[in-house]
Parts: C-alpha cells; sequence; structure tokens
C-alpha cells in the first residue's frame, strides 16, 4: 500500500516561538510543500479507495464461485442488499479497509487561540487559519509589541531624566505611574513656556463667526464657543497643542 506522506514541521501550527524565528518565505515555502503534500496524498487516497473497492470485489466474488453468499437482505417482499455478513465484514471487508485505509490527515492549519512568546501575549482570533496567514498575524503583533516596549523604555529614561531636570518627585512610583505624572507636569511647563497668557490662537473649525482665541480666555473673540488648550504628545517626541471647542 502506497503511504501518505507526512507534513513536515507541522508543530510550528502550535509552536508560535519557533514559528517566529523564522523569515516569511520561509514560511510561505512551508506552507507550499504542504499543500503540495496534501494533493498528493488525496491522490493516494483515491488510489487505495479504488485497491480497497478492488480487493473487496474480488473477495465477494471468490465466496460466491464456491457458493457462499456473504451479504445480508431486507426482509422484505422484494429483500434488498444491506450489507455484508457480520463474519465476512470483520474477517474479510475490515481487514482489507485496514490495510488501504483512506486519507485521514489534513494539512495543518491553526484555529483561535491566545498563547505567550517572550513575555508578549499573541492572540490568533480567526479559526482556521493556514501558516503564512498566522505567521503574518502574531508577527505583526510580536514586533509591534516589542516596538511599544522598547519605546516604553526609553520614554520612562526620558521620564526620570526630565523629573531630575524640573524636580518632580517620582521616588517610590512604578515606571507606568512616572511615565503619567512626569507627562501631565511636562503638559503644563510646556503650555507655560509656548503658549503663555495672551497669545493669539487660530481658530480653523472652532467658531463659525470668528477665527481667533487669546490663552487665558474662556471663550473665542466673539464670545460665541467656550475654548480649552489641549496638549498631546510626549517627551520623547515632542508635544503640540491645539483649540478645543467645548
Amino acid at each position: 500500500m502506497e503511504q501518505y506522506k507526512d507534513f513536515q514541521r507541522g508543530n510550528l501550527i502550535n509552536d508560535w516561538e519557533e514559528l517566529l524565528k523564522l523569515e516569511r518565505d520561509e514560511v510561505v515555502s512551508i506552507q507550499e510543500q504542504w499543500e503540495t503534500i496534501q494533493e498528493e496524498n488525496e491522490d493516494i487516497g483515491n488510489r487505495n479507495a479504488d485497491r480497497e473497492y478492488e480487493a473487496v470485489t474480488k473477495a465477494v466474488q471468490a465466496m460466491k464461485e464456491v457458493g457462499i453468499d456473504v451479504f445480508k437482505y431486507s426482509r422484505s417482499v422484494f429483500p434488498k442488499k444491506i450489507g455484508y455478513k457480520a463474519w465476512f465484514k470483520n474477517n474479510v471487508v475490515n481487514k482489507i479497509r485496514d490495510k488501504y485505509r483512506a486519507y485521514s490527515k489534513s494539512i495543518p492549519t491553526a484555529h483561535m487561540k491566545t498563547k505567550e512568546v517572550n513575555g508578549i501575549v499573541l492572540t490568533n482570533n480567526q479559526s482556521p487559519t493556514n501558516l503564512v496567514q498566522l505567521y503574518d498575524r502574531i508577527r505583526w503583533q510580536y514586533d509591534s509589541k516589542v516596538r511599544d516596549n522598547k519605546y516604553d523604555t526609553k520614554l520612562l529614561v526620558k521620564s526620570i531624566e526630565y523629573a531630575s531636570e524640573k524636580d518632580i518627585d517620582i521616588e517610590g512610583r512604578e515606571p507606568k505611574e512616572i511615565i503619567d505624572v512626569v507627562q501631565e507636569t511636562a503638559k503644563i511647563i510646556y503650555l507655560k513656556e509656548n503658549v503663555p497668557g495672551g497669545t493669539e490662537i487660530y481658530l480653523k473649525h472652532e467658531c463659525d463667526d470668528c477665527s481667533t482665541y487669546y490663552m487665558g480666555d474662556r471663550r473665542c473673540s466673539c464670545g460665541n464657543r467656550r475654548i480649552s488648550i489641549e496638549v498631546d504628545g510626549d517627551i520623547l517626541d515632542g508635544f503640540y497643542h491645539y483649540p478645543e471647542p467645548y
């Protein structure tokens, strides 16, 4: 009997740490190999099915030639074949089927799952997912979170430096709290240094009747809209401000 082929490196579908060690072109190559093996296995399965049918047919004919009927029949006016007799099925048909077993393997696919790789939580939220799709999904998540972690580390270092320069009390605080405290203080300092009271600020869409606001006022020049000045950004990439109606 022709042997079905195994999907080499099939463990990658579940071993995400090992999968992420590969380059994308390697993953694409493995997926293509699997698809080729899938087609070859289906062809083997079809040939085995033909051989099984042939072998069973020969066995039935051999029994018939010596006067043995191997079929079961329905109890009706016009009996119909409803299968093989138990002794023939167990001792002949099932053994032939075991020899020419049907194709049961399938190309490895991933299902919905969450796993941790090097301290980073990754999620596949689609089922089924082929190897390339899985790789692209978790690679993007992994690289994105690695970049975020590196950025957070740089931001923490810069926050500590800034706190020292501006004499901001951060003693005993957790890293995230240090970043948040320094961020809020830095925004206030940014406004004082870059947008002092009386500074004229252009309004683009914030008011329909005028286009100016003066820092420190509660309303725009015409008095129709209340305006606040918001600050975004961080001490690593810098801050910027913009008017916001409320």
